[in-house]
């Protein structure tokens, strides 16, 4: 579980049939989330179904926002 001082980074659909809601993991769209050592990355499913047939989708994209905001790594 991360700290107190660590990051949340909502990955939210553009052009889905509802708005998501971003605070923390409560989204109808029932996301996917990540722990890293120095943030959570939170990755809203689009209800438009656009990747349905892509079931890693979510999770790579978490490591894929983890990666590039350095959430994976220790501090220092």
């Amino acid at each position: 579980m991360p700290s107190a001082m660590s990051e949340i980074f909502h990955v939210v659909p553009t052009d889905d049939w509802l708005m998501h809601e971003e605070h923390h993991d409560e989204c109808v769209c029932g996301p996917h989330v990540e722990y890293f050592t120095r943030g959570t990355v939170v990755v809203h499913h689009a209800l438009d179904g656009r990747h349905a047939g892509d079931a890693g989708w979510a999770r790579r994209r978490a490591r894929e926002v983890a990666t590039d905001r350095a959430l994976d790594r220790l501090p220092g």
